[in-house]
């Protein structure tokens, strides 16, 4: 669990008991943080303005790399313009973004972080004495281009051995909008995402509230869930559905899909209530 006081970070491991706290941030006076911490907490949404209140700034949200107990965990936390990312145990925190903004969603792959920002970009981070951020050069099906595949939303997600980014988009042919996920193939280079036609034994769990994290799931018939599924929850309406990889949403189904994308979590009402979060117990292991 992660909370936050000023400008001071607290990690509370609720399995071991084990609780750290950071030192203040390096951040100025005017800066505090909007929905406490998430474990990811993105942007805002495109053409929304940055929530302010006063001359008041806002961070927006971090990411732990790993339990307290792993090797070399770190915390990382984000505002609308840097990323700062702090040693469990350490003294200082350390500052390093993208030319283009900062990474915003993460995830732990083959014992390496990952971060992506809101453009797309997907970057390796290396957590030593000095942060540094390598960008992957990454093609879309072989074309050397950023624009194929423009999602309003998009989650990066770990499914077994695949790196995945899932997303929502129309269809201009007037079918209606459907899920897709590619996956991250470093077989050639420059590497490509890869289109995946189905998520075979996985399923995929996201939110409309942007603070919590993709994860996935094996084997959900275990539960009575579907495989090659993305499952939805919408925690306004209370709502959990589950939409089939590719498929395009029609009827109630599609209704749904079109208010979860597009609503969000910026509102008033919302602001500083704690939201439902997925969690995989095996993920602490």
């Amino acid at each position: 669990m992660i909370f936050c006081s000023n400008k001071t970070c607290f990690l509370f491991d609720v399995f071991t008991g084990i609780e750290v706290s950071s030192p203040p941030l390096p951040v100025d006076e005017n800066t505090r943080f909007c929905y406490g911490i998430d474990l990811i907490a993105p942007l805002p949404l495109p053409g929304l303005p940055l929530p302010v209140v006063g001359n008041t700034k806002f961070c927006y949200g971090a990411a732990l790399t790993g339990p307290l107990a792993s090797p070399n965990p770190h915390l990382i936390v984000y505002t609308k313009s840097s990323n700062f990312f702090w040693p469990i145990g350490s003294n200082s925190w350390s500052k390093c973004s993208p030319r283009n903004g900062p990474l915003t969603k993460f995830v732990v792959f083959k014992d390496q972080v990952f971060g992506m920002g809101s453009d797309r970009r997907l970057f390796m981070v290396h957590l030593t004495l000095q942060i540094h951020l390598q960008e992957i050069p990454v093609s879309w099906g072989g074309r050397n281009s950023m624009t194929e595949w423009h999602p309003r939303f998009a989650w990066l997600v770990v499914c077994g051995d695949m790196l995945l980014v899932v997303g929502c988009r129309s269809d201009s042919s007037g079918t209606g909008p459907s899920f897709e996920a590619y996956h991250l193939d470093t077989s050639t280079e420059p590497a490509k995402w890869v289109k995946v036609e189905r998520l075979e034994k996985w399923a995929i769990f996201i939110s409309n509230y942007l603070g919590v994290e993709a994860l996935s799931c094996m084997n959900p018939e275990r539960w009575g869930g579907r495989s090659n599924c993305v499952y939805c929850y919408d925690s306004r309406s209370g709502h959990l559905v589950a939409f089939e990889l590719g498929k395009p949403l029609l009827g109630d189904d599609a209704t749904w899909l079109r208010a979860f994308i597009y609503v969000t979590r910026l509102h008033d009402d919302h602001m500083g209530m704690v939201q439902p979060t997925w969690v995989v117990p095996s993920m602490f292991s």
